[in-house]
């Protein structure tokens, strides 16, 4: 399978004094992503703007799903159809400095509708499957249920060594109204979660350790309801090598009980080839032990996946454009589906795909 993804930005950042009611940026993106099963067309707006002591940044989005979905050839109960779901979001966050080198934050979310392409999928399938059983005891426990979510934040950003180094701390909830999973026994029909509670709590610190060295480390520990503790570390270091090059690095890996693991790590070469330009190359691994599912009562989570992807692209920038070209190559490996997860393999499919990025901005 390949697929073909655009993504085109156009941001405009205007002076404060000419912006009006405080507007200082205003950012619209799409992005088209297509493949033999599927297409996502996303649309988004984000801005910033300065109202008193507060800087308040605005974000709203919009996808929309098409999705052949096709079953199994033993799947005797379900059918190829082409689905069509439109998911709306919207977020806030505010800013606001305490003292000199201590900011506070706060933000709001809300989404009306599925966060990703295999939600849409799974919510088709137990629709599929448990809809039509009428009579059957537990059926009263189905509904056609419309997936959304709403989250709150808010954390302090402490700049400790002035221009030299940052800490921060996040604390956010986030109450997830997920479509629920089925299942079926002697007893009837029994239903799966149908809200999804999760708190996490993030720390990060920036530091500028030389002339040319930068890390970042964080650490975020999230609790979810119906499962146990994750715990997600991640390392980044940039180094500048010469006037003309720097490189990057970033490693990162989580865990959660009682057998779920993963880790990545990626480098990327920038080189400023001209003033205005510059080309970069960057790799990436990943692999994880597969899902924990949160969802269902049996086992919907994806087998094990290994993904490798090399990414080449082109920046330019001068007084008032930016634009960025790449191209991506990435191979996913899903491990064989078991007797229990055989129905999704239409879901968890080897992907090898071509990714196409382009971005523009602008700057008044």
């Amino acid at each position: 399978m390949k697929t073909l993804y655009l993504s085109c930005t156009l941001l405009i950042a205007a002076p404060l004094s000419a912006a009006p009611n405080g507007l200082e940026t205003l950012e619209s993106s799409v992005e088209l992503l297509e493949s033999d099963l599927f297409s996502i067309d996303l649309w988004s707006m984000r801005s910033t703007q300065t109202l008193g002591d507060w800087e308040l940044e605005t974000g709203f989005s919009f996808t929309d799903y098409e999705i052949d979905y096709r079953v199994t050839d033993f799947d005797f109960f379900g059918e190829d159809t082409i689905i069509n779901e439109e998911t709306y979001s919207i977020d806030l966050t505010a800013s606001r400095a305490i003292q000199d080198n201590l900011s506070f934050d706060f933000g709001l979310s809300y989404r009306d509708g599925f966060s990703s392409y295999r939600e849409v999928w799974l919510d088709t399938f137990f629709d599929q499957h448990y809809a039509p059983l009428e009579g059957v005891e537990g059926h009263e426990l189905y509904e056609n249920f419309d997936a959304s979510a709403y989250g709150v934040f808010t954390g302090v950003r402490w700049e400790y060594l002035p221009a030299n180094a940052i800490a921060s701390v996040t604390l956010s909830r986030i109450q997830d109204n997920v479509s629920p999973g089925y299942e079926i026994d002697f007893d009837g029909i029994r239903r799966g979660e149908l809200v999804l509670a999760t708190t996490s709590i993030s720390f990060v610190t920036e530091n500028v350790l030389t002339e040319r060295l930068r890390s970042r480390a964080a650490l975020t520990i999230t609790d979810t309801s119906a499962r146990e503790i994750r715990y997600a570390g991640e390392i980044a270091l940039n180094a500048a090598i010469g006037q003309n090059l720097i490189w990057r690095n970033r490693i990162g890996a989580a865990t959660e009980d009682p057998q779920y693991d993963a880790h990545f790590f990626d480098t990327a070469f920038e080189y400023q080839a001209t003033e205005r330009t510059a080309v970069y190359l960057q790799g990436r691994h990943y692999e994880d032990s597969g899902e924990i599912e949160n969802a269902l009562l049996f086992t919907t989570a994806a087998p094990a996946l290994d993904n490798d992807s090399v990414t080449l692209g082109l920046r330019y920038a001068n007084e008032n454009w930016t634009a960025k070209f790449a191209y991506t190559y990435s191979e996913s490996d899903f491990a064989p589906t078991n007797l229990n997860v055989d129905f999704f393999q239409n879901l968890y499919v080897d992907d090898n795909w071509t990714n196409f990025q382009f971005a523009i901005g602008k700057t008044f």
